[in-house]
């Protein structure tokens, strides 16, 4: 096995969260959707040093622009590395693949669509589509769905170089896990940590399709309400 296909296995995939633990996002800002989404695209024409440094960036901003309700964290970042997602792709051969997944539609809640969810599947496809990424992109509801694009994005990962996963819906956090949760979670039953590893989705399950070659990241823009158990 070559030793960048062992690395990948051994390193977690980083992530970066739209918002603080037990942190609430905003759907719709002055730009139409979250405030993490407005940043990563005004961000695309700054220059960063290293990935620390796009993170800090990232970060104030969307304070800035979400008024201090959203500020971003971070896990397994390799501060130092010089890797931009939004430079020009300086190696021809570099193949860049990603995955835009929404989830926007939540009819057992009876609450309004998430409007600024769905543009954003909009917006962030085009921003990485224009940093040479091939987007798989969709507004996906149930849970059977979402896995399904997962399985296949990551068979499609493990022969690219570099690989971004941005996902978003409703998002819960219990016991320090976050899940995103699709249209046919059974809402009227909890959130327990066993409920929610049966019926939602686990930052930690979207990550790992995160598998090329080279460099992997994967963004969630949900909400992170802490619930008991």
């Amino acid at each position: 096995m070559p030793s960048s296909d062992l690395a990948s296995m051994l390193i977690p995939t980083p992530v970066i969260f739209a918002t603080q633990p037990d942190g609430t996002t905003i759907d719709r800002d002055s730009q139409g959707g979250n405030p993490f989404a407005t940043a990563l695209i005004e961000l695309s024409n700054r220059t960063h040093r290293n990935l620390g440094d796009f993170a800090g960036q990232l970060r104030t901003l969307t304070e800035f622009i979400s008024g201090g309700n959203q500020s971003p964290t971070w896990e397994n970042l390799p501060a130092q590395s010089h890797w931009n997602m939004f430079s020009p792709v300086c190696d021809r051969n570099e193949r860049r693949v990603a995955l835009v997944l929404i989830v926007s539609e939540y009819p057992a809640l009876e609450q309004p669509s998430l409007f600024g969810a769905a543009w954003d599947e909009r917006r962030i496809s085009a921003l990485l589509g224009q940093n040479g990424f091939s987007v798989e992109q969709g507004v996906i509801g149930g849970k059977a769905s979402l896995v399904a694009a997962l399985r296949m994005f990551s068979t499609k990962a493990k022969l690219r170089d570099c690989a971004i996963i941005y996902a978003t819906g409703h998002g819960v956090e219990v016991a320090g896990e976050t899940f995103l949760l699709p249209s046919d979670y059974p809402f009227a039953e909890g959130y327990s940590k066993l409920l929610l590893r049966k019926h939602a989705l686990s930052v930690s399950r979207i990550r790992k399709a995160c598998s090329a070659k080279g460099f992997n990241m994967a963004f969630f823009a949900g909400c992170r309400s802490r619930v008991g158990e």
